[in-house]
């Protein structure tokens, strides 16, 4: 029985109500050796699985890093340690797939982190069964008390959203500046350092969107856009097509009156190519989507509706006004 618990566990299958038993269970030495014996037999199963699958890891850079912050403490001295089961994560890249492991046996603040390169993308399934779609050039943070004690993620660039309901343990994303609250619904985030506005754009079911500090803002219901401005810290919603935001979990870029400038970033991201705008056309709008295309073929569209010449110098792709 204890060790179908187990198995359960690993696979993120376990029902709440029984985690924590079975993490008091894991307090006993010779049941840690009993886990220990089940997550190893459970972890070479699932190796000799990945081994049959073809994966590039290249196509993928994962980081996992795994820093102890704090231990907890009571009345002046150390709690004792508790052994957390494994977490596995299924993370599936551009062109392959690979499983990622870890191993928690205490209870200090651990963090995992998930990080994306430009012209890359990633997808994860939770223990929890979130599947979260991670854009280019974004990174993806939570602690091993994920799933147990709380479902809260960090995010630093753009992330879509399919998570799993659980009303008793909220999903939480943490933005920086804002927080957005669910118990299951779909939705995507995007985040960028370099930009002015973070958006929450709601596909299907509810969210909350809360302060830094945890205070009320306004919620959203589908088909809406949250936009919050960094600088002048207000937030303001709009009705919108969710699929121009979201579009690009399936390979689909929509460009919508944006921007040359605004544009570019898009472009780096998405191919990791390095740009220089001509402060000339820098504002000329564009609308259209990407699908599929090479840069060298977005370009050509470029050149072709608008009065402008890319020029590639080095490694750095120039554009130009081009007096026609």
């Amino acid at each position: 029985m204890m060790k179908e618990k187990i198995q359960k566990y690993l696979e993120g299958k376990l029902p709440e109500k029984e985690q924590q038993a079975l993490l008091d269970w894991l307090r006993d030495e010779e049941h840690q050796q009993v886990f220990d014996l089940e997550k190893a037999r459970w972890w070479k199963e699932r190796k000799l699985s990945r081994e049959t699958r073809t994966s590039d890891m290249g196509q993928v850079l994962l980081h996992e890093r795994l820093k102890e912050k704090h231990q907890l403490k009571r009345s002046g001295r150390m709690l004792n340690w508790y052994r957390y089961a494994a977490i596995a994560l299924l993370v599936i890249g551009l062109s392959g797939s690979v499983f990622v492991y870890n191993s928690y046996f205490n209870t200090a603040l651990q963090l995992t982190e998930i990080h994306t390169e430009p012209g890359q993308m990633s997808t994860v399934t939770m223990p929890d069964g979130s599947k979260i779609w991670i854009n280019a050039d974004t990174r993806l943070t939570y602690n091993n008390h994920y799933g147990i004690q709380n479902r809260a993620i960090q995010v630093q660039g753009e992330a879509y959203f399919d998570v799993a309901k659980n009303h008793k343990n909220p999903f939480i994303v943490d933005l920086g500046s804002l927080k957005v609250k669910v118990t299951g619904t779909q939705f995507g985030v995007s985040n960028y350092d370099d930009l002015n506005e973070v958006n929450v754009v709601l596909e299907e079911g509810s969210v909350e969107i809360q302060s830094a500090a945890n205070k009320f803002i306004t919620s959203l219901k589908p088909a809406e856009l949250a936009v919050f401005n960094k600088k002048t810290n207000t937030i303001q919603t709009l009705e919108v097509n969710p699929e121009q935001y979201t579009s690009w979990k399936d390979g689909t870029l929509n460009i919508f009156e944006l921007s040359l400038e605004q544009l570019v970033v898009k472009l780096e991201r998405r191919y990791n190519q390095e740009f220089e705008v001509d402060p000339l056309v820098k504002d000329l709008p564009y609308t259209f989507s990407i699908d599929g295309e090479s840069l060298s073929e977005v370009l050509y569209l470029i050149e072709r509706i608008s009065p402008v010449k890319a020029q590639q110098e080095g490694n750095i792709i120039k554009l130009k006004y081009m007096n026609r």
